[in-house]
């Protein structure tokens, strides 16, 4: 199975004739999740995010969502082997990521940071290299260039926030991204998307190379045939 990823921009949920339709399709579960947040964005974001998870699996044949989760909470399918999944959302974006093997995807809006939390979390070739950034903003970007990447990489081992930030080191080459760590002896590829939108966005695979080189931009309109506030 080809890895694919997707993403979406739930400025389009401020519609809510398309909320409500888009709300209406969606698993019970999904819709649980969504009326337990409290503010309307975090409503957006979780529909959004379930939304074009459930299209994605669908799209791949599964009809059946039930969900579990592995022994560290990562959610996976309960009755699928052979499908892995992974979702992430920040600010108005989503992104999903499924694979035949483990995965992991990140997306976060660059913002200024306090670069204690670099300092602090980050392992220390990091921090050096946050340190030699020209100005303030190509700090902030290469920040969350480091989030982004370190984050994909701890959801796709499946340790997610067990496994700390300064554990493992990201490398970055001009024509490479690797990992140091002592986890496994399994190998993990990497993937930046650039969308020159404010957001960073990044993908890892473990032990698969085939991560595709652009994202599907998608639309919940177009994904769900919604046409005048009405599903079809």
């Amino acid at each position: 199975m080809q890895i694919k990823i997707y993403t979406a921009d739930v400025r389009e949920l401020d519609d809510p004739e398309l909320f409500r339709c888009i709300y209406s399709v969606v698993s019970y579960d999904r819709k649980a999740k969504t009326d337990r947040m409290v503010f309307n964005k975090d409503k957006k974001l979780s529909l959004g995010a379930g939304a074009l998870l459930e299209y994605v699996l669908a799209s791949h044949g599964v009809t059946d969502l039930t969900f579990t989760t592995e022994h560290n909470k990562k959610p996976r399918l309960a009755n699928e082997n052979d499908i892995r999944f992974n979702i992430s959302h920040s600010g108005t974006k989503v992104i999903c990521a499924v694979s035949d093997n483990d995965i992991g995807c990140d997306v976060e809006r660059i913002t200024d940071i306090d670069m204690e939390i670099a300092k602090r979390f980050f392992f220390a070739e990091e921090y050096e290299a946050l340190m030699k950034c020209a100005d303030r903003a190509e700090r902030n970007d290469l920040f969350f260039r480091y989030w982004t990447l370190k984050e994909s990489f701890m959801k796709a081992t499946g340790l997610g926030f067990g496994l700390a930030l300064d554990d493992f080191c990201i490398l970055l080459d001009k024509n490479d991204i690797s990992v140091r760590h002592t986890l496994d002896s399994r190998k993990y590829f990497f993937r930046e998307f650039f969308l020159n939108d404010g957001y960073r966005y990044a993908v890892c695979s473990a032990d698969k190379t085939d991560i595709p080189e652009k994202m599907k931009i998608c639309s919940f309109k177009s994904l769900f045939h919604i046409d005048n506030g009405f599903c079809s």
